[in-house]
């Protein structure tokens, strides 16, 4: 339990660490077993690790069942094959005291996800081949297809001219043109398919290792995403960690390493880390890690 209390007490003094870094106050923990304010015994063994969102954006094309005849009919060329592209838009860093208390000190981003040209999963219901009784061939159907797109864009520049008689005025040709644009998009899906887009958040926890200083994080790659970083394909995702220094120049008051109210502690160093793909740097920030500071014996008060 007291290493579970101790442990737990990191990830909230994580979270204030920037205020702590703003006022230039050095963050540390105690280091091995000691006796709390409680009166019981406690172990700490403070560590770092780096949290790296990767947002990824997955562009997916669906090719629509009337694609072939999109030049014949509409004098425009739709896509013919399916296809899925990834793509790295940008990554968030924070620190954590380890991954059993991740969810407490970096809550995960938002994934969020927004569609155009509809729903991937299915075209229109009710196809423009089906208006009728009547068996027709692909070729056919696309034509009526085709042609249906024509009659909506003529009713609409009607409306809209007035010259379809209707008198419709304000709100309600407001809502017959909205209506229009949207039967004419479900024919268009049948021609030009549709796009997808989705944007997801990877993230991916790097334990600090005392003087590393470079971390291969992961691999992106256009045609299956974020992938383990020791694959040969896609572009390498690294994180760079440049130590400030000022852990060692922090103004703690040190005490007597063999006074009985001495108490060992780790000191974090603002360290600056930066996320590249390639030499192309994604965004950097500077975070408290433990592993790039120092060891310092204080008094036992002064951490209470």
């Amino acid at each position: 339990m007291a290493m579970k209390r101790i442990i737990s007490l990191m990830s909230l003094a994580v979270l204030a660490c920037g205020a702590a870094t703003a006022q230039n106050t050095p963050y540390k923990a105690v280091v091995g077993t000691y006796v709390d304010a409680s009166g019981a015994l406690a172990v700490s063994d403070p560590s770092t690790s780096v949290a790296v969102d990767l947002i990824v954006e997955k562009e997916q094309t669906v090719v629509g069942p009337y694609a072939r005849y999109a030049q014949k009919f509409l004098n425009m060329r739709g896509s013919l094959v399916d296809k899925t592209v990834y793509s790295l838009k940008g990554v968030k860093l924070a620190v954590t005291g380890g991954e059993d208390v991740i969810a407490d000190a970096v809550p995960a981003a938002e994934v969020t996800e927004t569609s155009y040209m509809g729903s991937a999963s299915e075209f229109a219901k009710v196809l423009p081949d089906r208006m009728s009784a009547t068996a027709v061939s692909e070729e056919e159907a696309a034509a009526n297809a085709a042609q249906a797109i024509f009659s909506i864009r003529k009713h609409r520049m009607d409306l809209i001219t007035g010259e379809a008689g209707e008198n419709v005025f304000g709100a309600g040709l407001k809502d017959a043109l909205a209506a229009l644009d949207a039967a004419e998009q479900e024919y268009l899906e049948l021609f030009f398919g549709k796009r997808v887009v989705t944007t997801s958040v990877e993230r991916v926890v790097i334990p600090m290792i005392e003087g590393v200083q470079s971390y291969a994080v992961a691999r992106i790659s256009s045609s299956a995403g974020v992938i383990a970083a020791d694959v040969e394909d896609g572009d390498a995702v690294t994180l760079e960690v440049a130590p400030s220094g000022r852990a060692r120049l922090s103004s703690i008051v040190e005490a007597d390493p063999k006074s009985k109210t001495a108490v060992k502690v780790r000191v974090a160093d603002p360290s600056t880390c930066t996320v590249k793909v390639g030499d192309k740097v994604l965004t950097s920030a500077v975070l408290p890690l433990f592993e790039m500071g120092r060891t310092a014996y204080i008094n036992d008060t002064s951490i209470r």
